[in-house]
C-alpha cells in the first residue's frame, strides 16, 4: 500500500446542518491531507446543501452527494462507498469528530503492520462532559488480555483470528464505524452495508471482515462521540434511565423500542454469519452465545412493556425461545400474576443500559 494513499472519507447526514460543520472541521483539520471528503445527504430537508456546498468552494477536496439509493444510513453510506476515489475508505457520523491524528495514526500503523483495516478507541460525550469509558479497569483488563494473547505494535494489537468469538462473547468491544479505515479493495470479497437495517447495519458491517482480515486496533482515543436527541442510537444515556417508568415518556419510549427491535435484527444476522462460518472452532458456543444476547433484548422490550400485558407477554414468550433462564420466567410470573412496580431483581438483565 501506498506509504499516502487518498482515504475517501464518508459523512452520511441527515437534516444536521445546524452541527455538521464541526464534523467537517475536523476532517480538515486532520494532519494526513491527502483525502477527499464525500458528505452524503439522506435527501435532507433542511440546508445541508448549502452549509456543504460553501466547503465545497474553499476546498476541492470536498463533494457533496445525495443518496440515491435506499433511503437511510446504510443507503447513504453504500452510495458514498459507490462514489469514491480512495485506496482507502474511512467513516464520520456527522455529529461525531476525530481528533487530529487520527488519519495519520491510522495509516501510519496499517503500513507498519501490514494490516487491511485498522480501529481506534473514543471519547463518549453526554452534553458537555466527556467520558473515557475505555480507561476504567473492565477496558483494561480486556485490553492487557488481548495484548497478551495478540501480537502487538507500539499502540496496536494486531488480530487476524478469533476476533469474532471474541467480540460476541466479551461484554465490551473496541470497534467502532467512525474510527474504521480499510482497504477499499476488501469490498470486492464483502460487499456493502445491508440497506434493511435501521440500526446495526454498521456492526453487520464491520464483523463480516473479522477472521478474514488482519486488523490492528490503536489503543488511544481517535473520535468524539457525541450523545445528541436525533442520533439514531446515542440520543441519550441509558445509564439515567427508569425501566419501571420509561413508559410514561412516550417519544423516548417509541425509540428505546424501535431501537431494541433493530438491534434484534443485527443480533439475528449476526448469529447467521456464525452458523455460515464453518472455520469457527466454538461454533455451537457461539450459537448459544448469541441466543442468550437475543433472549435478553427480548427481555429488556418485556420488562419496559409490562403495562401493556399482550406485548409483554409477547416479548417474553421470544426471549424464552432463544433461552429459558430464572429471570425471563420470573418475568413471565409477574407479567401474568402481579400489578405495581416491578422488583429491582427482575432488572438485572436488562440490556440497554
Amino acid at each position: 500500500m501506498n506509504h499516502e494513499p487518498l482515504i475517501s472519507i464518508i459523512i452520511p447526514t441527515y437534516n444536521r446542518a445546524a452541527i455538521l460543520p464541526t464534523s467537517i472541521q475536523s476532517v480538515i483539520d486532520q494532519t494526513y491531507q491527502n483525502w477527499e471528503l464525500l458528505v452524503v445527504s439522506d435527501r435532507c430537508s433542511d440546508h445541508t446543501q448549502e452549509v456543504v456546498e460553501s466547503y465545497c468552494s474553499s476546498d476541492s477536496r470536498i463533494r457533496f452527494l445525495v443518496n440515491d439509493r435506499t433511503k437511510g444510513v446504510g443507503g447513504a453510506r453504500n452510495c458514498g462507498l459507490m462514489n469514491a476515489q480512495g485506496a482507502c475508505i474511512a467513516f464520520l457520523d456527522s455529529d461525531d469528530q476525530w481528533y487530529p491524528h487520527h488519519l495519520k495514526d491510522s495509516i501510519h500503523m496499517m503500513n507498519e503492520s501490514r494490516a487491511d483495516i485498522c480501529f481506534a478507541l473514543w471519547v463518549e460525550r453526554h452534553e458537555s462532559k466527556n467520558y473515557k469509558s475505555f480507561d476504567n479497569e473492565l477496558e483494561q483488563s480486556l485490553l492487557r488480555e488481548m495484548k497478551e494473547q495478540y501480537e502487538t505494535l507500539g499502540d496496536g494489537i494486531i488480530i487476524e483470528k478469533g476476533l469474532l468469538e471474541r467480540f460476541i462473547i466479551n461484554p465490551r468491544h473496541f470497534y467502532c464505524i467512525s474510527t474504521m479505515v480499510f482497504k477499499k479493495e476488501l469490498l470486492h470479497n464483502f460487499g456493502l452495508f445491508n440497506e434493511q437495517f435501521s440500526i446495526g447495519e454498521d456492526t453487520s458491517f464491520m464483523i463480516q471482515f473479522f477472521d478474514h482480515c488482519r486488523i490492528a486496533l490503536i489503543t488511544k482515543y481517535h473520535l468524539t462521540y457525541n450523545q445528541s436527541p436525533d442520533s439514531v442510537y446515542l440520543f441519550c444515556d441509558r445509564r439515567l434511565l427508569d425501566p419501571d417508568t420509561l413508559h410514561l415518556q412516550k417519544e423516548l419510549f417509541d425509540k428505546i423500542e424501535f431501537v431494541g427491535l433493530q438491534t434484534i435484527k443485527m443480533r439475528l444476522d449476526m448469529q447467521a454469519l456464525v452458523k455460515r462460518s464453518p472455520q469457527l472452532d466454538n461454533q455451537k458456543k457461539l450459537h448459544l452465545y448469541t441466543n442468550y444476547n437475543l433472549a435478553r433484548q427480548y427481555y429488556t422490550l418485556s420488562y419496559i412493556n409490562k403495562p401493556n400485558k399482550r406485548k409483554a407477554l409477547r416479548y417474553c414468550f421470544l426471549s424464552m425461545r432463544h433461552n429459558v433462564n430464572l429471570f425471563n420466567i420470573l418475568l413471565m410470573f409477574h407479567i401474568l400474576f402481579i400489578r405495581g412496580k416491578g422488583n429491582n431483581f427482575l432488572k438485572r438483565p436488562l440490556n440497554l443500559w
